[in-house]
């Protein structure tokens, strides 16, 4: 008989300490206009009664554009938007006194509203999770007319993919051009007029964020450009 009270105090004790295994918000709010360069938001999380090992996993939800930018810096590393998950050889150590996990997001000039899932496993296989964050996405419009829409959705970046330069279908109210690689580091910059080519021979090949920034200095589209090898 006392086996078995033991037994149970011991059962129930672990599924005490696995509901505190990790804490965190219920759920992070990003709000801003689509003119915003950055938001960033930090959120902190503890172990509950220990510390404990754990890796992250980001879901985003099909209304999350592919325009937009958002990616985390762990107790490791940043990294960039493209990862989705921390790598199986990095976990993160959450500690009882609270660890500190940092979220980016970049809306490149688009509007619109969408949710990001973050969840934590406590295996490398990310097959038990421990606890999820809801993060939630709101970018307003920050054009004001018709005929600043028509304007936007004219605007083009060709030849796309390119090789030695690139243009703009549509001047209007372009006055800069900004060139990021995937990490987000500016790689070129331009004064913008009309028919302009815009060289980037020298840029390695891959993928490129181009940013077309209007007098105000505010960003008005963000274009993905395929720069390919030249062949020469």
């Amino acid at each position: 008989m006392n086996r078995i009270l033991l037994l149970l105090i011991f059962v129930v004790s672990c599924l005490s300490l696995s509901a505190q295994y990790l804490q965190g918000p219920d759920s992070i709010n990003i709000v801003t206009v689509e003119s915003t360069i950055e938001v960033v938001r930090d959120a902190v999380y503890n172990a509950g009664v220990d510390s404990s090992t754990v890796y992250w996993k980001l879901e985003k939800a099909p209304s999350f554009h592919s325009e937009w930018e958002f990616f985390v810096c762990d107790l490791n590393l940043c990294y960039n938007s493209n990862t989705e998950r921390c790598p199986p050889n990095k976990p993160n150590l959450m500690t009882a006194s609270g660890s500190t996990l940092i979220f980016h997001f970049k809306p490149n000039g688009v509007y619109g509203t969408s949710i990001v899932i973050v969840r934590y496993y406590s295996d490398k296989n990310f097959t038990q999770e421990v606890f999820s964050t809801q993060i939630n996405i709101n970018v307003t419009e920050g054009v004001s007319s018709t005929k600043d829409l028509s304007g936007l959705n004219n605007l083009k970046v060709y030849p796309n993919p390119a090789t030695d330069y690139f243009q703009i279908s549509n001047t209007v109210g372009v006055k800069k051009i900004v060139v990021y690689n995937m990490f987000g580091k500016e790689v070129k910059s331009y004064f913008h007029y009309p028919n302009a080519q815009h060289e980037i021979s020298e840029l390695k090949t891959g993928m490129y964020i181009v940013k077309l920034i209007n007098d105000k200095n505010k960003v008005v589209k963000s274009v993905k450009l395929n720069k390919v090898h030249s062949g020469v």
